[in-house]
């Protein structure tokens, strides 16, 4: 695209007027303009951007493009996740081109030496709220959801004996790990999914068990109690003494006394689940030490995700929701009001094309805050549809996915041929007063002898007249005819672009038409 570059410059400097030390990147500075006058600005990107199109319609290599481009030349960190393979090669130019190669880091299964223990790093991490088992627990629970997700069952590790006893499960196992997690956090001070199943696995499954020597000599969680009981004790911290007490009942007393096929249930529901993680590359990636975390991307590090869904499936899948969740949770705690700093954090990016693959519940949570942590949400999608199921279909998934749509400001519809979709955008941009003519004209066939006879054929009139009405602004059949780019279009691709809070210049509505350039 030539000079397209020149279109963006790197932030100001802090000694440039248009910038100050607390901001060397400020709201109002535009990044690209839709039309004349109509720009969009940092600011405007911490709203979040939605970009719908068919397969085919230039969404990515169209606006999708634009926004990547720019956020690149302003500086932004972020994080890329990735559905297709091509989409590594894709960044690597976009980096390229902007000057940014060296902020690029791949993680992937032949990118060493990056590694991320992400349940190490949620205790680790920096904050006063490292630390928390619930936190741990959380993180897991969001990996055991997606598993669900992929296999077709109910998320969170549930399964039990009916549907009816859900509840009682799902509570089950989130007890089992939060003692899980723990024990090894009192005993060895980090935890890894391994471990994890190393304690579970090992557990006494009886109280006679507990008294047997062999049992003693080889179970992993057996020595992980006999550790923990003395971290506990030396140097003595209440708050440590007393989850040590809770712990060690649950594994010496309540654990072996459930009965075999409630233990066996509950077990089973988390290691089956959590077992993709605990093998090949994923143990390999997320299972040792931690090379790479989400903090990264404050430093205006690009860390993409080259584990692609359509060639590493369901491991793909796992890999980078892990790594979607870690950084929405990470990138909100950083604090952009500190009096200690008194520079505003930089801006980073969430980017997700096929985003429908990476769709959990957090997103919802996360697009109702991200704007005060200073990031950028992107999101590209075929149609609508593709979220309500993913996030379970019904009304549930539909108002999960809605919730998220209305946090997502800036919305970009492409060609698209989804009634759903093209439906929704129109009601979206909205309705107005229109004015409609009409016209009629009426031939009536002289049948009488007389009218014939003086040549009389026929009798005519004709009326017409205006009406107006309540009618959408674009109708839903319009979505259907933007150019999708390419030769036939001289590789330009149309774009009906909503935003809320703003009255485009070019329209004087909420809404414009755009062209972008492939």
């Amino acid at each position: 695209m030539p000079g397209f570059l020149s279109l963006f410059k790197r932030p100001p400097s802090p000694a440039s007027p248009r910038a100050s030390p607390a901001d060397p990147w400020p709201l109002s500075t535009p990044l690209f303009t839709f039309a004349k006058h109509d720009s969009w600005t940092i600011g405007h990107s911490f709203e979040g951007t939605l970009i719908l199109g068919m397969t085919g319609s230039g969404k990515s290599s169209g606006s999708g493009q634009l926004l990547a481009r720019s956020m690149l030349a302003a500086g932004y960190g972020g994080l890329v996740l990735t559905a297709k393979p091509d989409e590594r090669r894709v960044w690597e130019r976009y980096c390229r081109e902007a000057g940014r190669l060296a902020d690029l880091i791949v993680f992937g299964a032949e990118d060493a030496p990056w590694r991320f223990n992400f349940l190490d790093d949620e205790i680790k991490r920096p904050g006063s709220g490292a630390g928390l088992t619930e936190n741990v627990v959380n993180l897991l629970s969001v990996v055991l959801e997606v598993a669900g997700r992929a296999a077709g069952i109910g998320g969170g590790g549930g399964g039990g004996s009916g549907r009816e006893n859900e509840g009682y499960w799902l509570n089950a196992v989130r007890q089992l790990m939060r003692n899980a997690v723990d024990l090894l956090i009192l005993s060895r001070g980090t935890v890894t999914v391994p471990d994890l199943y190393r304690v579970i696995t090992s557990a006494p499954t009886s109280l006679e068990q507990l008294h047997a020597e062999a049992w003693k000599k080889s179970s992993f969680c057996g020595r992980c109690l006999v550790e923990a009981d003395l971290t506990a004790k030396s140097p003595p911290l209440p708050r440590q003494l007393a989850d040590f007490e809770i712990t060690a009942e649950y594994w010496l007393s309540e654990f072996p006394a459930l009965s075999d096929k409630t233990r066996s249930v509950i077990v089973s529901s988390f290691t089956s689940m959590i077992d993709v993680l605990n093998r090949g590359l994923l143990r390999e990636l997320f299972g040792s030490e931690t090379t790479l975390t989400p903090r990264a991307v404050e430093d205006g590090k690009v860390i993409l995700i080259d584990l692609p869904v359509k060639e590493f499936g369901e491991v793909g899948l796992f890999a980078q929701v892990l790594w979607k969740y870690a950084f929405q949770r990470s990138i909100e705690r950083r604090d952009t009001t500190s009096s200690r700093s008194p520079r505003l954090p930089r801006p980073v990016f969430l980017w997700a094309d096929e985003a429908q693959n990476f769709a959990t519940f957090y997103d919802m949570q996360f697009a109702t805050t991200c704007r005060a942590a200073r990031v950028a949400t992107v999101y590209l999608t075929q149609n609508v549809s593709n979220f309500y199921a993913a996030l379970g279909g019904g009304d549930k998934g539909r108002a999960e996915a809605d919730s998220l749509f209305g946090n997502l400001c800036t919305k970009i519809f492409h060609a698209n041929t989804d009634p759903v979709t093209n439906e929704w955008a129109a009601t979206l941009v909205g309705k107005s007063r229109q004015f409609f003519a009409s016209g009629n004209t009426s031939h009536q066939q002289a049948t009488d002898f007389l009218s014939q006879a003086m040549g009389l054929r026929e009798n005519a009139s004709s009326s017409s007249g205006f009406s107006e009405q309540m009618d959408f602004e674009v109708s839903p059949s319009a979505f259907t005819r933007l150019r999708t780019g390419g030769p036939a279009h001289r590789m330009q691709v149309d774009g009906i672009v909503v935003q809320g809070g703003r009255r485009f210049t070019s329209t004087g509505r909420i809404w414009t038409r755009a062209a972008f350039a492939q």
